[in-house]
């Protein structure tokens, strides 16, 4: 019996003494690798915590670095830039030197030469200004960038279109059709497409130069983000900033035309609206009397025109341009009968039209305008706009049947160069006689969200930078952290003759031109300069914020993760007595049944 209990003993020891061996591996990985947590096991909530934090780590590292990349940048650019700055000076001082009249012709000629060494020097630098490959001063090199829009196809005459759409031809289309006829987007967005030969939304050449296209029933407005504006891009070709084209229709007119589309489509009962009224109100938004002029001649007279025209089958529409003459007539005549009544003309319509879209038609605005004003006036052939006429589409369209050519004879004239739009003389005396080029506002600043009430989507291959127009031609995105927000954009700036406006400089012909343009190039080098400081020491801060956000990750991960080499110390030293007291515990347990057995023999 008590060599059974002998060996109950040694077997309990023995597991006790494993488990010290077990404890003291732990305390040994511990102390040898400096962690306190070497697998899931040690503690399996703290080695998470202590990942993400590692995370936050090796994330401020790398900011670190990449913001001091971005600031090794700028400073390459500055030093472009001084080196500019000293040759712009340089050339200023000639031009008040030319501009002595003790100069001879023969003299001011050598200063010239300097000064085109000079203007080779400044585009010398601009473009041999890089950082790693990139571009930091020269506006001309690929991938084509300007007004802030950057392409990734280096196609032209498609960046000079979108360079158009957010220069002023959408935002002045959209400010037209709010103040003319009071009608706004919802907010939808609104899809953008610059279509190629051979895609199928082109015709080529001389077709449909741009078309509106959307989802809509057979009543109400168009499906809420179904609205998207298709751009020809044979008929955009070349764009001719600022207004595009070439008379007699320009590429801002024709998009105004289209925006007009777009804009009722979203915000009057689109479906049940006839061609005639759309695309005459698209029309007299920036005028057609270039067209009415052709179409006139072409058809001999003006009851000609107007026979050929779409009235008296209204719901039918063929496309041809002497029904978009007769159909931008009609909704003129519509116009004046409603002014001469007292009323705001078109407008007048629209805003019913827009009151209730899932269900006013023309028929009810027409209906609704004429009761408010007391009835619509009729045109009378040498009397102008006299008595009550109709109060319903039908009963217009028959009295414009009846009385359209000679409203078009003595009312609308097309020798003038007023275009015959909403906003000019010959509609609205009151207002400046509006031409071809003035029929949309030509070009503001440069905006990235040009349209108020739409949301844009830009065509593929395209990046629309928010930016000033400052003449910034590409942005160095600077990753600062994980996250899209964690960005800073260094802008890059064109510096070369052309950018800064030293393009033709003659001191041997107008020197004080040359001192004038001089000090705006310094004046603009300048502000390139302040940019990029201002930049620099943002990166800065953000270095200094990374580093203590850095530092503060490392001792709290250090506080989870790294042993406690005392505690582990103290505590090998308890394992270590434990062990050796088992030890001798498990050897005086295992000598014992030998002594019995040497007793027994």
């Amino acid at each position: 019996m008590q060599i059974i209990n002998t060996n109950i003993a040694a077997l309990r020891t023995q597991r006790h003494l494993n488990s010290v061996e077990n404890e003291m591996s732990t305390v040994f990985r511990r102390l040898s690798s400096g962690l306190r947590i070497n697998s899931a096991a040690d503690d399996a909530a703290g080695l998470a915590i202590s990942t993400r934090m590692e995370s936050g780590i090796r994330e401020a590292t790398a900011a670190i670095r990449n913001a001091n990349d971005g600031i090794s940048l700028i400073q390459t650019a500055d030093g472009g830039l001084e080196s500019i700055t000293e040759n712009i000076q340089r050339i200023r001082e000639l031009a008040v030197q030319a501009a002595n009249g003790t100069n001879s012709d023969f003299e001011r000629e050598a200063l010239q030469i300097e000064v085109e060494y000079l203007l080779e020097s400044i585009n010398f630098t601009a473009k041999h200004t890089r950082f790693n490959g990139l571009n930091l001063l020269d506006d001309s090199a690929p991938p084509l960038q300007s007004h802030g829009i950057v392409s990734l196809q280096d196609d032209e005459t498609k960046t000079a279109v979108m360079i158009g759409l957010t220069t002023g031809w959408l935002e002045s289309s959209e400010q037209l059709i709010a103040d003319f006829y009071g009608l706004t987007g919802d907010g939808q967005t609104l899809g953008i497409f610059l279509a190629d030969t051979g895609d199928p939304e082109s015709d080529g050449p001389g077709g449909t130069a741009a078309y509106v296209q959307s989802l809509v029933g057979s009543s109400g407005p168009a499906v809420s983000g179904s609205v998207e504006l298709y751009i020809d891009m044979e008929d955009f070709r070349p764009a001719n900033l600022p207004n595009g084209g070439t008379e007699p229709f320009y590429n801002d007119r024709i998009i105004a035309h289209e925006m007009t589309h777009a804009v009722m489509a979203v915000s009057t009962n689109w479906g049940e609206l006839n061609t005639w009224f759309k695309e005459g109100a698209a029309e007299f938004i920036h005028g057609a009397d270039e067209r009415i002029s052709i179409d006139l001649a072409a058809a001999g007279s003006s009851s000609a025109l107007i026979s050929q025209g779409f009235t008296t089958a209204p719901a039918t529409w063929g496309g041809s341009s002497a029904e978009y003459s007769s159909a931008t007539l009609a909704v003129r005549y519509l116009h004046d009968s409603i002014v001469a009544a007292g009323g705001e003309g078109i407008k007048d319509i629209m805003t019913v039209l827009s009151s209730d879209p899932n269900n006013i038609t023309l028929d009810d605005a027409i209906s609704q305008v004429s009761t408010d004003l007391g009835g619509l006036r009729g045109y009378v052939s040498g009397a102008g706009f006299t008595g009550a006429a109709f109060t319903d589409e039908t009963t217009f369209l028959s009295d414009f049947d009846t009385n359209g050519a000679d409203f078009l004879d003595e009312q609308i004239q097309l020798a003038d160069p007023d275009t015959g739009s909403i906003q000019g003389s010959n509609v609205s005396p009151a207002n400046p006689s509006i031409d071809q080029e003035d029929a949309v506002e030509d070009p503001i600043d440069y905006n990235s969200d040009p349209l108020e009430h739409w949301q844009e989507i830009w065509p593929t291959g395209f990046t629309v930078k928010a930016s000033r127009n400052d003449n910034s031609f590409s942005g160095i995105n600077i990753q600062l952290g994980a996250t899209r927000s964690d960005r800073l954009e260094i802008r890059l700036y064109g510096a070369n003759t052309t950018a800064l406006g030293l393009d033709g400089l003659s001191v041997s012909k107008d020197p004080l031109d040359v001192i004038l343009r001089a000090d705006e190039a310094l004046e603009r080098v300048s502000f390139i300069r302040a940019n990029f400081g201002a930049t620099q020491n943002r990166l800065e801060a953000r270095i200094n914020y990374l580093l203590i956000e850095k530092e503060n990750l490392t001792s709290a991960r250090s506080r989870i993760m790294d042993t406690d080499y005392a505690a582990e110390t103290a505590r090998l030293s308890r394992l270590t007595v434990l062990q050796q007291a088992g030890f001798s515990v498990l050897a005086q347990a295992n000598s014992r049944p030998q002594q019995v057995l040497q007793l027994l023999g």
